[in-house]
């Protein structure tokens, strides 16, 4: 997987070759979930603040978002 940000306790992680719609991985101590860049989630015991925080990074820089998903090989991509 390829990491994006590394926050307090958490990190945001794309996986390689993932599928549509673009959408990171947050993992956590206390559980894990998916962000989409249109800012909903899917959450599996994430503290709600993390997912907050995590989401306004996502929102501020969806450049690196899309970046990193192109990167690793979007299926939009192939």
């Amino acid at each position: 997987m390829g990491k994006i940000l590394t926050g307090n306790g958490w990190i945001l992680k794309v996986q390689w070759a993932e599928h549509p719609p673009v959408h990171v991985h947050l993992l956590h101590p206390d559980g894990k979930a998916v962000l989409f860049l249109d800012g909903t989630a899917i959450n599996s015991g994430v503290p709600s603040r993390i997912i907050v925080e995590a989401a306004a990074w996502i929102a501020a820089n969806n450049s690196i978002v899309l970046a990193a998903w192109q990167a690793m090989g979007s299926p939009e991509k192939r």
